[in-house]
């Protein structure tokens, strides 16, 4: 037996989103996994935050798609430089029925597992880093961004910088638990001078992240495939269609 992945797919995040409630609308009968890689740039807001004029505004300039999502947390940009794993769970599936730190647990130490295979150095998160990381957000008034604190279950540089973000979408016909990986840097000033209109907030937010190219030394074209055999080899069989 052999694994058959499902192939990376290249498109815009208002279409990985669109697939994302499409599945969970329509029920999640078998564990799968959704590997995406953004073909263009844009702006992810959480659910509980709502775009204004402004945003809108700076978006539309600025050339970039901008939308809410249905998970929590923070502002993401989003774009090639970031390789997005979406992992849909069977209401009925024993996984499902860990609580959220246990699930993101889960999900977690197949990310570290993976990305040591790939010669990308990392570590999880425990409670002091990610308290910390919440009073420095708030220090700096970066709370309105994903990637400015740390929670549980997800993945960062051995200096505690942030590599991988998680959210979760829990319906009654099942779990999407949501990751990104920053391949390469992401453009920071451009997030921050869209959301909140200062692109000097950029900075600090390029201190507080890292990504894989720069953690291993290897390109980014390089590590994709190989993060993505890799992460399917350690996600548990029944999440990959096996064909003879």
């Amino acid at each position: 037996m052999v694994n058959s992945l499902q192939p990376l797919v290249i498109g815009s995040m208002p279409d990985e989103q669109q697939r994302i409630s499409e599945v969970l609308e329509a029920g999640v009968t078998a564990p799968q996994v959704l590997f995406w890689q953004y073909d263009q740039a844009a702006v992810i807001m959480g659910c509980s935050q709502r775009p204004d004029e402004g945003q809108m505004s700076r978006a539309a300039r600025a050339g970039l798609p901008l939308l809410r999502r249905r998970s929590g947390g923070g502002a993401v940009l989003a774009g090639p430089w970031m390789l997005s794993v979406t992992v849909f769970i069977p209401p009925d599936h024993p996984v499902a029925k860990h609580n959220i730190i246990e699930i993101f647990s889960w999900l977690e130490q197949i990310w570290i597992d993976t990305l040591h295979v790939c010669g990308v150095p990392c570590k999880g998160v425990d409670q002091a880093m990610i308290d910390r990381s919440k009073v420095l957000s708030q220090q700096q008034n970066l709370k309105w961004a994903c990637y400015a604190a740390l929670s549980h279950g997800e993945v960062v540089s051995e200096d505690g910088r942030k590599l991988v973000g998680l959210a979760q979408i829990r319906k009654r016909k099942g779990v999407a638990l949501v990751s990104g990986l920053h391949l390469y840097p992401s453009d920071w000033s451009l997030l921050s001078s869209v959301v909140v209109d200062n692109n000097q907030q950029g900075s600090a937010l390029e201190r507080l992240n890292s990504d894989a190219q720069s953690l291993s030394g290897r390109s980014a074209e390089t590590l994709l495939p190989e993060l993505i055999r890799t992460f399917a080899e350690h996600i548990p069989d029944d999440f990959i269609q096996k064909t003879d």
